[in-house]
């Protein structure tokens, strides 16, 4: 996400990468996990890390 933020697409539910990787958003911070290729619950810190990069990339996006 830090890399190659222009790669993402941020909506209110998901984030989508061009690559395929589809995180759900929608529950909040609680909520997060991966969709695509395959789902996969994250614990606490990987949520509060993926809310922070989320977060960086809702305020770089016009």
């Amino acid at each position: 996400m830090e890399r190659k933020p222009e790669d993402w697409h941020v909506d209110n539910f998901r984030a989508r990468h061009m690559g395929g990787v589809s995180i759900w958003l929608g529950g909040g911070i609680l909520g997060y996990h991966i969709e695509k290729p395959e789902y996969q619950e994250l614990g606490l810190r990987g949520r509060f890390r993926l809310h922070k990069h989320i977060k960086t990339l809702r305020e770089r996006k016009p």
